[in-house]
């Protein structure tokens, strides 16, 4: 190992990107190195095979170069269909199934295969907001999930649940002018635009919807550039049903400007498309949120937006019922938490629907559930729907961790958390494993780079994170291999990096049978990993044992850091470091 790493390009290759919390990833390839569970009513039946996407964040590209590339789905052409649209009738988001302006749609590969269809889609969650086809993605995974009710499985992402926000503090009625906002209780004591401490003036927090929207998406949900691009989306849909042509097909109608005011879309039809599109009975999210769950099991594999938070001797976490404690006890099993969480959100979302039927005036003295936060939330909406917008969040008003599957995350600091693991006892996810029998965790939440990253634990049972929305970020310090950016998306993805993360299973017991992961990295290489399960390498999944040196190609600085082996491609390694989020 020691000589190898003399060789650059051939053994040792280091790339890094920057992803949404400003954590540098440095990724590095090519080192050569020495060598029983309870059913649950949430609990599908087993399938022969899984593909998992998640964290597409409304990118139709990266959409449709998954499905390209996937062994399990596929695109069907069809003829655009434009419902009742037309002559400036335009649809701003309700849930239409007569309304799909796009010439193709996603199909199982194995659709015409009568006795054996067994294969399943499960999304990850974050279906919208950083893409610029928030449409276009969602409205493929509810006509998917319509023609495959019981192939097409959802999570919740904290992007998706964050919109309940859009009624409670958007959303009243035929009023023009909105009662003051009163701020976020993320935000205080920053001075930022929102902060609860902060005297509010006009040119931050004004009165009228559509101002109101772009703050809410650029300071309080991440969401920089989701105000203006889906404007466009809006323009290139109206321009698809004046054309009779797809909204979402060929590089000329994404390109496309006019300045014809039948196509304008002006600031008040952007936040009209929001309060459509999130109305909790008629929307589009309201589709997908009502089809969706906070986890799901398929036997000895669980699937969930962020991570578990540390459970010890059945002290699986309900925090909206001990809103003082971390722990809530009660629980046998983890089979019975997944029912409880998941009951607890669909309950929520019913909730949240019956406060969208409501027609009494609202107060305009009352706070937003924002403002206060917490599980023990007061206002009308937060009496409601509240406890599920806190269980989507990060921090609990007094700024402490929230316990939630949705937000946590298996990384620390840019690298896997060091209690998931240990070299000379179980940890207490080991523990977990055994006791459930468990063997793999597929998630998504926070980017990883441009594959998906496994950490392996004990007895060959496996993490595996699978966002990569900002591959398009990683850089390569070798001089003859490069990433190759962007591009021209309006996000972190790139065009050229994909991943498919395929899993199979026993369809009688429910086990684990092979885990396969394959794409296209962020130098337009082709990788796959045939079976995860199979690789004979106590190096794969696991930190290196000993730092690498690297030059920054952007501060030209050295640095010397420990590195976490990620794969192996044909003889080399793939390697991958991190230092933030």
């Amino acid at each position: 190992m020691r000589a190898a790493l003399q060789h650059h390009f051939i053994k040792f290759r280091i790339r890094y990107f920057n992803n949404r919390k400003s954590c540098r990833y440095i990724h590095s390839s090519s080192i050569t190195l020495s060598s029983s569970q309870s059913q649950s009513k949430n609990e599908a039946a087993f399938p022969s095979s899984i593909t998992f996407l998640t964290d597409v964040e409304g990118d139709g590209h990266y959409f449709d170069r998954f499905i390209h590339h996937s062994e399990i789905l596929g695109f069907r052409s069809i003829q655009p269909s434009f419902g009742a649209c037309k002559n400036g009738n335009w649809n701003f988001g309700t849930h239409d199934p007569e309304y799909f302006p796009y010439d193709k749609e996603v199909v199982f590969l194995d659709d015409g295969t009568i006795d054996n269809k067994t294969s399943m889609l499960v999304y990850g969650g974050d279906i919208w907001d950083k893409g610029g086809a928030d449409f276009y993605v969602i409205r493929q995974l509810l006509s998917l999930h319509t023609r495959y009710p019981s192939r097409v499985h959802f999570i919740m992402g904290n992007r998706d649940i964050n919109k309940l926000r859009i009624v409670d503090e958007l959303d009243f009625g035929e009023t023009k002018r909105l009662p003051k906002h009163k701020g976020v209780y993320w935000l205080r004591g920053t001075g930022l635009p929102g902060d609860p401490e902060k005297p509010l003036d006009s040119s931050t927090m004004t009165e009228t919807a559509a101002e109101r929207l772009k703050w809410m998406l650029r300071g309080t949900m991440g969401s920089v550039d989701a105000f203006e691009l889906r404007r466009q989306e809006l323009q290139r849909e109206r321009l698809a049903v004046m054309n009779s042509q797809s909204a979402f097909s060929t590089q000329e109608c994404l390109e496309h400007e006019t300045t014809s005011e039948e196509f304008i879309v002006s600031d008040d039809d952007v936040a009209k498309s929001y309060l459509h599109s999130c109305n909790p009975n008629l929307g589009l999210m309201s589709q997908y949120l009502s089809h969706a769950k906070l986890m799901i099991r398929f036997g000895s594999v669980i699937f969930l937006h962020g991570a578990l938070p540390t459970i010890e001797e059945n002290s699986f976490p309900l925090p909206w019922i001990n809103p003082e404690s971390d722990k809530s006890g009660g629980h046998e099993t983890l089979t019975e938490w997944i029912d409880d969480l998941n009951d607890f959100a669909s309950d929520q979302i019913t909730n949240w629907k019956e406060f969208g039927k409501a027609k009494q005036p609202r107060d305009a003295q009352e706070d937003f559930w924002a403002s206060k936060g917490g599980y023990s939330n007061t206002s009308s909406g937060g009496k409601l729907f509240g406890n599920l917008l806190q269980y989507g969040m990060n921090t609990l008003p007094d700024k402490s961790k929230n316990q939630s599957v949705v937000y946590n995350s298996w990384m620390r600091d840019g690298m896997p958390r060091k209690d998931l693991f240990s070299l000379d006892e179980q940890s207490w996810l080991e523990n977990l494993f055994a006791k459930e029998g468990l063997q793999l965790l597929l998630s998504g939440h926070q980017p990883v780079g441009d594959a998906p990253w496994p950490i392996q634990l004990s007895n060959n049972n496996w993490i595996l994170p699978c966002d990569t929305s900002f591959s398009g970020d990683v850089c390569w310090t070798s001089a003859e291999k490069a990433s190759l950016g962007r591009g021209s998306r309006p996000n972190g993805r790139g065009e050229v990096a994909v991943s498919e993360t395929l899993i199979t299973c026993c369809q009688r017991t429910g086990k684990l049978k092979s885990v396969k992961i394959h794409g296209f990295l962020s130098d337009g290489s082709h990788y796959e990993i045939n079976n995860l399960l199979d690789v004979d390498d106590e190096h794969i999944g696991r930190p290196l044992h000993r730092k690498l040196s690297y030059t920054d190609k952007d501060t030209k600085e050295a640095n010397t850091t420990d590195f976490w082996v990620k794969a192996k491609l044909g003889q080399d390694y793939l390697l991958s470091t991190g230092k933030g989020f």
